[in-house]
């Protein structure tokens, strides 16, 4: 048992109860979680618009399962499409069968995430002349054309039924080398020579997205763009962000967790073991440092019977019990320290008595010690200031309280 100083007071520990400290446990750690849900949880991005996988009015989940129904050959490319490329040409080159069928080339549908400039897409789609030269398919929807005065809303006219089309952009200048969509302002869906291939281009990258679900012109438009010919399908989830496990191993580069800590920023590691810090600390219920015990009150009979009374007599404003229980109090006191012993005796005998202390402050002891009862506390702490002034002169017009 650890030894304890002189003077110290015995101490007792105190814990909060089990049920109650397990209570306020659990909702810390419900707090915590549902702070690192606000701030760390996943949001909606920008590139899960025109994504098969996103359900949301700008996805195309809702085409890609009409693709499936229809028993059309179908699948999500979640790698570079270079990858991809490397693929068939292997395939290609092993199987006589594809040799001999090569006109029937593969479709590539590359939804933008948004309105895109033709210029832009080289960089965002740096594989399209590989891809294009090697004799495949290519629909990119989205590329961005000037906005002309067609009215923003309107149903068009095709070979497939009608279209619901919500854009103001139409393709008016340049060679086309066919259209399936247009109005009087120009092409919405058309196709165009890019690096010496025919490619697919529609104005507008919510051409089959699901807002369109009750629009069955749409869907069918773009499923005849892409399989007409019978030829698989191929979506470019990639470009969303989607990555299938062979591709985020080669952008990483590794899987362990001393990776993940190296790619990790600071400030996420730190917000972390700070976390894990201050669960550790509430589930051990003290503070930081070695645990201080809450010292054992001293319970004062007589200074709480003394308090009790003067409460209740502030509270009655009983002003002349006080002057009187006092002044009696003082007197005696008085007497006793000018050695007149404890037999009462007169004011003057007292009065005589005190002045004859060279070290007494010259007092009216009759004036102090039979006062007329004070009509109010004021009054009443005043003449208490008074008479602590006989035993402490410095401190006649300080606090009542003694020192």
């Amino acid at each position: 048992m650890p030894s304890r100083l002189p003077g110290d007071r015995p101490v007792v520990t105190r814990s909060l109860p089990f049920q109650r400290r397990t209570l306020i446990l659990g909702l810390l750690a419900l707090a915590l979680l549902l702070g690192l849900l606000v701030l760390g949880g996943p949001s909606s991005s920008p590139l899960e618009s025109g994504s098969t996988w996103h359900r949301g009015p700008a996805g195309y989940s809702a085409w890609y399962k009409s693709l499936e129904q229809q028993g059309i050959s179908v699948q999500r490319w979640q790698r570079p499409v270079d990858d991809l490329l490397e693929q068939l040409d292997e395939a290609e080159g092993a199987t006589v069968t594809l040799m001999q069928n090569s006109a029937s080339s593969e479709t590539l549908v590359a939804v933008l995430p948004g309105f895109v400039a033709e210029s832009e897409l080289p960089a965002l789609l740096p594989w399209l002349p590989d891809w294009v030269e090697a004799g495949h398919q290519l629909v990119i929807l989205g590329v961005k054309a000037p906005a002309t005065a067609a009215p923003f809303s309107q149903t068009l006219s095709s070979e497939t039924g009608p279209v619901q089309i919500d854009t103001r952009r139409r393709y008016t200048a340049g060679s086309r080398l066919g259209v399936a969509l247009e109005d009087d302002y120009g092409a919405v869906v058309w196709q165009q020579a890019i690096a010496s291939g025919p490619v697919t281009i529609a104005a507008t990258p919510h051409l089959g997205a699901n807002a369109y679900l009750d629009q069955p012109g749409n869907f069918a438009l773009l499923t005849e763009l892409v399989a007409g010919a019978g030829q698989r399908v191929w979506i470019d989830e990639y470009l969303h962000g989607y990555r299938d496990e062979e591709a985020i191993a080669a952008e990483v580069g590794s899987d362990s967790w001393l990776s993940y800590l190296a790619r990790t920023p600071l400030v996420i590691l730190a917000a972390q073991i700070l976390a894990v810090t201050l669960l550790a600390l509430l589930a051990s219920n003290r503070r930081l440092g070695q645990r201080r015990s809450l010292p054992t009150p001293t319970i004062d009979n007589s200074r709480a019977y003394i308090q009790a009374l003067a409460g209740v007599l502030h509270k009655a404003n009983s002003h002349d019990f006080v002057v009187q229980t006092l002044s009696q109090a003082e007197r005696r006191a008085l007497q006793k320290s000018l050695g007149l012993g404890e037999t009462p005796i007169s004011l003057d005998q007292l009065q005589a008595d005190w002045d004859q202390q060279s070290d007494r402050p010259a007092t009216d002891l009759s004036a102090l010690l039979n006062p007329p009862v004070p009509k109010n506390e004021s009054q009443l702490r005043d003449w208490l200031k008074r008479v602590q002034s006989l035993h402490y002169p410095e401190n006649a017009t300080g606090d009542t309280s003694g020192p």
